[in-house]
């Protein structure tokens, strides 16, 4: 068994380098051309599984793959493979994040244990959430190749 990991392609969020966590944003044009691309990469794969969040960037991104696929694979989403819920966070940039809460970005890259954001997913809540969620693509990707479109946190 072999799974390509896959992150998303780019909102305007992304482009605007703006913290996502778990808002629900589509992809941007730039977004729906990179993940054409990534169609083609894997147009040549005869691929056993697609996996997915189910927030729309990583949803758009998968069903780019699999309409590029042509081997009939529908991806499956799995709610846990989902981005960190990152509460307040969400929509600032990280300068915007340091300057609100005194350099707690710059922090939560060295040492994100340390942190709390105020109406955030707890750390060790999410990576537990997303374990659980690799191990269930594993359980199921028994043999094959498997592409699972998730997000950087994860």
């Amino acid at each position: 068994m072999r799974c390509y990991l896959v992150r998303h392609a780019q909102t305007a969020w992304n482009r605007e380098n703006r913290i996502q966590g778990g808002s629900d944003l589509p992809l941007n044009l730039m977004g729906e051309r990179q993940a054409e691309r990534l169609a083609g990469l894997f147009a040549s794969f005869h691929l056993r599984g697609i996996f997915t969040s189910h927030l729309q960037r990583s949803r758009q991104t998968a069903a780019a793959i699999a309409s590029g696929n042509g081997h009939g694979v529908s991806p499956l989403i799995e709610i846990d493979l989902a981005e960190m819920h990152l509460g307040s966070w969400e929509g600032l940039t990280p300068a915007e994040v340091d300057a609100q809460y005194t350099g707690a970005y710059q922090q939560w890259r060295t040492q994100p244990s340390s942190v709390r954001i105020p109406g955030a997913e707890p750390l060790e809540v999410f990576r537990a959430r997303a374990r659980r969620a690799l191990d269930k693509v594993v359980e199921r990707a028994k043999e094959g190749d498997h592409v699972v479109v998730s997000h950087g946190g994860v």
